[in-house]
């Protein structure tokens, strides 16, 4: 039989791991939802569709509103997720958010140096 304080932990514990899959889907979903919209971009880029269409407003809102308040994206970067907007400019803009929201990682053992300043 399990006493009170076994089960307070196990409760903490799994209230813990519960939060913590909560945060990783929070940071995980923007750049699924970029991913999927790069897709998509692409596609109307090679069929020639200069502009943007409207039907892309949903998603572009959810984007968004998974990014107010992102650290590095700021409201100007997020207002350029919109439709009507040249197709090239916004993958481009797609790109910068992406290089915020998940830089790119280094290959295992590298290490980067930065210089210090001596005086």
């Amino acid at each position: 039989m399990i006493g009170p304080l076994a089960t307070a932990n196990h409760e903490i514990r799994e209230a813990e791991r519960r939060d913590q899959q909560r945060r990783r889907a929070r940071l995980f979903e923007p750049r699924r939802l970029t991913d999927q919209l790069l897709g998509q971009l692409e596609e109307l880029n090679l069929d020639g569709v200069g502009i943007v269409p409207g039907s892309y407003d949903p998603g572009l809102a959810e984007i968004r509103s998974h990014l107010v308040g992102w650290p590095g994206i700021g409201t100007r970067l997020l207002e350029r997720l919109q439709s009507g907007t040249r197709t090239a400019e916004l993958i481009e803009t797609v790109f910068s958010i992406q290089e915020v929201i998940a830089p790119p990682t280094l290959p295992a053992g590298v290490v980067i140096f930065e210089e210090l300043d001596l005086v």
